[in-house]
């Protein structure tokens, strides 16, 4: 009878943890159902969790880094580039990413290559549409930082589809609460002040107020030093018109470091700037400033402007 007891209960024992192994199996599969996605390029299916994936736009990584999710491939968002923007190239290399071209002109037989289960694009690869859907199934928003800043809604629509909006959305709530204090600290301290972000390239000198640098008035809460019409996104001047502004805060982002020198810098302008003379001039780069799009390079911008200007 003893025997029998002990029989009984090992029994009992072995079915448990069977139950309880494939209990566990079920839960490291996740819950995800099979579900059809619809985009801005049309509707795509995905019959299981996406886990290699391609990113033709670093506007993805931003969404997927904060959400535990890397991406095995990735475009650059300079032409003749193989660097990723400084925003996520630490870890893109931990991760092995593998570069598959400019953003506007992607690697097809790289990525084809890759045999990913899921491409996520953006206008940029618009006419690539159903090349990259033979290769995988590819969704695709009109994520676009020249025209529109606000990063949120494509990222909930982006984590939705790894049923991970609940996340993103504590993301967002917790960067808005940071922005939110952020702007008090600037309307508190530069409350009067006039910003300019000025962008040397070959071809000119741009003075930023809209579009993709925006958010530094809009959101951040510092003062453009001139407005002008809000569909356009930059103003093309020269030293005498940035003079005649005179911003207290300057911003400058040279497309080349010898670009800066030659026109900015080694002008007798330059020292007469009240930002110059005030130390009150921070130098971005580029890829950060202008690539960024979302949580990450939003934080990382937020945190230079704190550390030098507060």
């Amino acid at each position: 009878m003893k025997n029998l007891k002990l029989l009984f209960t090992s029994l009992i024992l072995i079915i448990f943890a069977l139950a309880c192994g494939k209990s566990n199996s079920d839960s490291g599969k996740g819950n995800f159902k099979p579900k059809v996605i619809k985009h801005d390029f049309g509707e795509t299916e995905l019959k299981s969790e996406p886990k290699k994936i391609v990113i033709l736009n670093n506007l993805y990584a931003e969404v997927l880094l904060p959400l535990g999710i890397t991406p095995i491939a990735a475009t650059t968002g300079q032409a003749g580039s193989k660097e990723f923007a400084s925003f996520v190239k630490d870890e893109f290399k931990k991760a092995n990413v593998v570069s598959v071209g400019w953003q506007k002109k992607p690697d097809l037989e790289k990525i084809a290559e890759l045999e990913p289960d899921l491409i996520l694009m953006t206008v940029h690869q618009k006419d690539l549409y159903e090349k990259l859907s033979q290769i995988a199934p590819t969704v695709g928003f009109l994520m676009d930082n020249e025209k529109v800043w606000d990063f949120r809604e494509p990222a909930l629509k982006i984590a939705d589809i790894f049923n991970k909006k609940p996340e993103m959305e504590k993301l967002i709530a917790d960067f808005d609460i940071k922005q939110n204090e952020f702007s008090k600290q600037v309307q508190e301290k530069y409350g009067k002040s006039k910003l300019v972000y000025l962008r040397v390239t070959e071809k000119d000198i741009r003075y930023y107020g809209y579009g993709r640098m925006g958010f530094l008035c809009d959101s951040y809460k510092f003062n453009r030093a001139q407005d002008f019409p809000a569909e356009r996104m930059y103003e093309s001047i020269n030293m005498e018109k940035l003079l005649e502004l005179n911003p207290d805060l300057l911003i400058v982002q040279s497309d080349k470091p010898e670009l800066f020198e030659t026109k900015v810098k080694e002008t007798p302008i330059w020292k007469q700037i009240k930002a110059v003379k005030d130390n009150k001039v921070i130098f971005a780069d580029y890829s950060l400033w202008q690539l960024g799009f979302g949580l990450v390079s939003q934080e990382a911008i937020m945190n230079q402007l704190k550390s030098e200007w507060f």
